[in-house]
């Protein structure tokens, strides 16, 4: 959970500062990111244990169409944008499978070994 988290947020840096900003700037928001993913583990954790995705709240779908806007941010921000490519894949495997509609969480199912 760690690593991606990080290179997110140095990700983010590298945008802020290519607009001009100091990645510094940017602390205060990404900490309170970090708390709405705080509060939703419990969530769905909840909904992993149940097997229930249904709550599409957080979508597999809502996900995917925010991975489509990597190419955007490559190119407005001159960043690099590669290192989540196999999260988004895990994205569209997921799509493909049908949890499209369901909740993020359901890639629980997509990370069993066998799926």
């Amino acid at each position: 959970m760690l690593l991606p988290a990080l290179v997110g947020f140095v990700q983010g840096a590298a945008a802020v500062q290519a607009r001009g900003l100091r990645a510094e700037s940017m602390v205060r928001f990404a900490g309170k990111w970090l708390d709405v993913i705080k509060a939703l583990l419990p969530v769905y954790a909840a909904e992993i244990d149940r097997g229930d995705y249904s709550d599409g709240a957080s979508s597999v779908d809502l996900f995917l169409a925010g991975a489509a806007h990597d190419a955007d941010l490559a190119e407005e921000a001159n960043v690099d944008t590669a290192w989540p490519a196999p999260l988004n894949d895990l994205l569209r495997r997921a799509a493909q499978a049908g949890h499209g509609p369901h909740s993020v969480s359901a890639l629980t199912e997509m990370l069993r070994k066998g799926a």
